[in-house]
This record gives C-alpha cells, sequence and structure tokens, in this order.
C-alpha cells in the first residue's frame, strides 16, 4: 500500500513538472517539449513498474498526443503576432504529412529499444547543436523548393518516429540549411510541430489498438498521462511566449542543450 502510495505521489510530481516544461518550451522556442516528454514517460512506465508491456512506444504515442494540443495554442498565439513564415510552410504542409506517416511506420516495425537508442543519438546531435551553434544571417533570397520538401521528409520522419514533434527537428535545419534567424522561425516551428504531432497521434491511435498489455490506454496513448500533462502544458505556453520576450533565449538554449546532452546519455545506458 505504502509503495502505491509513493509511486502515485512520484507520478502526480512528474507530471506537473513535465507539463509546465513542456509548455514553456511550446512557447518559448516552438518545440513542443517532446524532447522533455519522452524520456519523462519512459522513466515513469518502466523504473516504476506500473505494468506497461510496450513503454517506448506509449512514451512516443502519447507524447504525440500532448503535443498535439501544445502545439495548436502556440501556432494560434504566434499567428496573431504575424509570426509564422507561410511562404515556407505552403512547401512543408504535404511533405510533413507524409514524412510523419512515414516515421509511424518505421516505429511499428522497430523494437522499443531501438527508439529509446535513436532517441537518444538525435538528443545528443541536436543538443551539441543548441550548446555550439552561432548566430546566422538571413537569406538575400527565399529558399529552393525541393530543399524545403526534403526537409518536410525528414522533420516529418523523425518526428513522428521519435514522438518529439516537428519543431525541435525543424528548428536546426531551418537554421542550418535554410540560414533564417531563429525567433523569426518559432511560429513556423510551431506550425510544423502541430502538424507532426497531428499525423502522429493519430497513426499511434490506430497501430496500437489492439497491443495488449497497456492499461488505462487508447492504442499507444495513455490516457492519464495525457491529460494530466496536456491539461498543465496548455496553460503555461503563453507563459512561454511571454518570456521569449524577456529572456535571454541565447542562454536558455544553452541551458537546454545540456539537459538534451544529459537527457541522451541516460536513454542510451538505460
Amino acid at each position: 500500500m505504502k509503495e502505491k502510495v509513493v509511486k502515485m505521489i512520484i507520478h502526480i510530481i512528474a507530471y506537473i513538472v513535465v507539463g509546465i516544461l513542456s509548455g514553456l518550451l511550446a512557447g518559448l522556442l516552438g518545440i513542443g517539449g517532446g524532447i522533455i516528454i519522452v524520456p519523462s514517460l519512459f522513466f515513469l512506465y518502466t523504473f516504476l513498474d506500473v505494468g506497461i508491456a510496450t513503454p517506448m512506444h506509449l512514451a512516443v504515442g502519447t507524447s504525440l498526443a500532448i503535443i498535439t494540443v501544445t502545439s495548436v495554442v502556440a501556432m494560434f498565439l504566434y499567428e496573431k503576432r504575424q509570426a509564422i513564415f507561410w511562404h515556407i510552410f505552403k512547401n512543408l504542409n504535404i511533405p510533413l504529412i507524409i514524412g510523419g506517416f512515414l516515421g509511424v511506420f518505421i516505429s511499428y516495425l522497430v523494437s522499443g529499444e531501438f527508439l529509446a537508442k535513436l532517441f537518444s543519438v538525435v538528443a545528443l546531435l541536436f543538443g551539441l547543436y543548441f550548446l555550439f551553434a552561432r548566430k546566422v544571417h538571413k537569406r538575400s533570397k527565399k529558399p529552393e523548393k525541393i530543399l524545403t520538401i526534403f526537409l518536410g521528409l525528414v522533420i516529418g520522419s523523425l518526428a513522428t518516429l521519435l514522438g518529439i514533434g516537428g519543431g525541435v527537428v525543424g528548428m536546426p535545419l531551418f537554421i542550418m540549411l535554410l540560414r533564417v534567424p531563429n525567433y523569426s522561425l518559432i511560429g513556423t516551428a510551431a506550425t510544423a510541430t502541430f502538424i507532426t504531432a497531428l499525423v502522429g497521434t493519430l497513426s499511434y491511435l490506430i497501430t496500437g489498438f489492439n497491443i495488449l498489455g497497456n492499461p488505462h490506454s487508447i492504442g499507444y496513448i495513455h490516457l492519464p498521462s495525457f491529460f494530466s500533462i496536456g491539461l498543465i502544458s496548455v496553460f503555461t505556453v503563453s507563459f512561454g511566449i511571454k518570456l521569449a520576450d524577456k529572456l535571454n533565449v541565447k542562454i536558455l538554449k544553452k541551458i537546454f542543450a545540456v539537459a538534451l546532452i544529459a537527457t541522451s546519455i541516460f536513454m542510451f545506458f538505460k
């Protein structure tokens, strides 16, 4: 009885902390928070031994469902500020959707252990990028359409495969390859996050529908985690956007990068 109470308390605290952080990240950087949600849920489902049969797949599916909610709020708020580059996004939507379905299809074929290892590698790469990235100058002309389409496919595939949303993958790729300044792409990153998260959520609902051994779940979406973290994160998105105007985002990215690297090490050796 005492052990159950302790586990419940840990869950409640974790849901509150993860909900706050994921909402803030969605507002600050437009990345949805999946890079925090996935390892946190994976930890809860494995270390606390709550009887989850497919912890990594469930963490990914639940993360995408939560990100769908937070990213649509962030997208709406950034659109009010006219901070979405629609001329880039119009070439991204179809590739994002196709890539999103491709990522889910791949996840259906691989093991949870493989996903965890891949997640750790991607987290490490983007952690190093955010830690050492330099400021870039805006392009004098629009990016080539073929490059934008290719990025959409890559972003969509990685986002739904790992449950991290399109923003965390898209932001550094947009900056490195399209060379557009960070802040002007936050709204676009949030939009890409919403599209990939929505595609991933629907797909993980379907592919995990007949999977047994995941209590309190529909498909690969764990309902208690979704409602708890989702509700909290929705209320913190707007605070993240306001903080983006006041805080030194460069310093925040460095802190976020260190957290990513630490998370990648934890996930790889789990």
